[in-house]
């Protein structure tokens, strides 16, 4: 193979480097790459929840003259959150860690709960409700623009629903 030659990474056949579609195989090259990458895991967020995410905590940060938000701090460094296009980790614990893994594609409802304390902080809740008994309610908060990473976490969902052939049976 130079450089004006490649090969098919279906059948393995030498092709032209700019060729569209295999002529052995038949296959669209731009349309396989699309969905090799679609199966690859990318991380959308990871970290900790805001240590004061809601109005509310604030006061109560004011009122203890600030020992409320060592609390809090804690609390957020307890809590990790990992979310990848095909999966939600959360992992909590400081010294001892529980790991809890929800796959998207067996998240079922989503819920974005705004309460006024959250709200004038600039968070909100973010319920996953999934079809997974063991892990049946994914409650995420303390994040930064969740409402967008909902949305996408939605887009997500139906992605990886229909990349696994998945479907929905509802209870009549």
């Amino acid at each position: 193979m130079n450089d004006d030659t490649k090969a098919c990474p279906v059948c393995g056949e030498t092709i032209k480097a700019a060729a569209i579609k295999c002529r052995f195989c038949n296959t669209d090259l731009a349309a396989f790459t699309a969905s090799r990458e679609a199966e690859v895991e990318k991380l959308l967020f990871t970290g900790h929840p805001a240590a004061v995410d809601s109005a509310w905590q604030w006061i109560v940060v004011v009122l203890t003259l600030g020992i409320a938000w060592i609390f809090y701090w804690f609390k957020s460094l307890a809590t990790t959150y990992e979310i990848t296009t095909q999966r939600v980790r959360i992992e909590r614990g400081i010294l001892s860690k529980i790991k809890d893994s929800v796959e998207l594609f067996r998240v079922d409802h989503f819920d974005l709960h705004k309460p006024l304390g959250m709200r004038l902080a600039g968070y909100c809740l973010l319920h996953l409700r999934s079809s997974d008994a063991s892990f049946e309610t994914v409650i995420l908060y303390g994040i930064p623009n969740l409402e967008q990473l909902a949305d996408r976490l939605r887009e997500c969902s139906l992605h990886e629903r229909g990349r696994r052939r998945v479907t929905t049976f509802v209870q009549a």
